[in-house]
């Protein structure tokens, strides 16, 4: 199993750390976490076809997280896909993916009647919901949901994924919670996002310290980080989801291994982890 990182970034555009979104790997199963901006021009770069993505599986629904969707789904049709998109994610993804669509539907149909090509079913989508808790089977993948705390985002979730007795947990969108302690026990490779502090300044009334805390409230620290991949248990901690994008990678590595006891590995785009 091999976990891609596409993008590390967050809201705020970066050219080198694109939005969130990453891809997990096996010689027989291609599952795509999130689709954040610039995700296909990522995935083209990995030379990963869209037309060969068995599920798309959603954190939650933040915009970062999934600003990219319809581009996904047009590039896929362009890149001859034929089968229908399986897609998981967390309450309310039916509604608002259904509404992406609609809101495309005239161009699209142009695009459909005019291009005459013999297969629309990459526009056909097939949503799961999750539950509080589950475990699905993707080929020869186990993917294991579980909630995460990043409320007021009320359906937030981190997985799983289980390959041949190796363990990837990835965080999604989380301030430190039971839940993903639990579910990470003893995991291969942690993949968990991070709020840098001291990198960030209150200048303006769109940067107030009130911005900056409750940005920093629903989020996983730096100086929390690791000591939530200590509690894990985890082999090795790599973060992503940086805010903010530019940090003093040195300084990072050296407050989150005080408490983890080991070096973090700084995510980049189109690193590969081998699990």
């Amino acid at each position: 199993m091999q976990l891609t990182l596409l993008g590390t970034g967050c809201p705020k555009v970066d050219h080198k750390r694109f939005g969130p979104s990453n891809l997990v790997t096996t010689k027989k199963t291609k599952i795509l976490i999130d689709c954040g901006s610039g995700i296909t021009q990522r995935l083209v770069q990995a030379k990963v076809s869209t037309m060969n993505i068995d599920a798309l599986v959603l954190t939650h629904l933040h915009s970062d997280h999934v600003v990219d969707f319809y581009q996904l789904i047009i590039s896929s049709w362009h890149s001859y896909r034929v089968r229908p998109w399986k897609i998981y994610g967390p309450k309310g993804t039916k509604k608002f993916l259904t509404k992406i669509m609609e809101a495309w539907k005239e161009e699209r149909n142009l695009r459909i009647k005019y291009e005459v090509r013999d297969s629309i079913d990459a526009f056909k989508l097939n949503i799961t919901e999750f539950k509080e808790y589950g475990k699905i089977k993707i080929k020869d993948i186990i993917l294991e949901y579980f909630k995460v705390d990043h409320l007021p985002v009320k359906y937030a979730y981190g997985f799983n994924f289980f390959n041949l007795k190796k363990k990837l947990t990835i965080s999604g969108d989380t301030k430190p919670c039971e839940n993903l302690i639990k579910y990470a026990q003893k995991t291969n490779v942690l993949l968990h996002e991070v709020f840098i502090e001291g990198e960030i300044q209150a200048t303006n009334r769109m940067r107030t310290s009130k911005t900056l805390h409750n940005v920093k409230s629903y989020h996983t620290t730096s100086r929390m980080v690791g000591k939530v991949a200590s509690l894990t248990r985890c082999k090795k901690l790599v973060l992503t989801h940086f805010v903010p994008t530019e940090f003093n990678e040195k300084k990072l590595k050296e407050v989150v291994k005080k408490d983890f006891g080991k070096y973090p590995i700084i995510g980049k785009d189109l690193l590969k982890i081998n699990i």
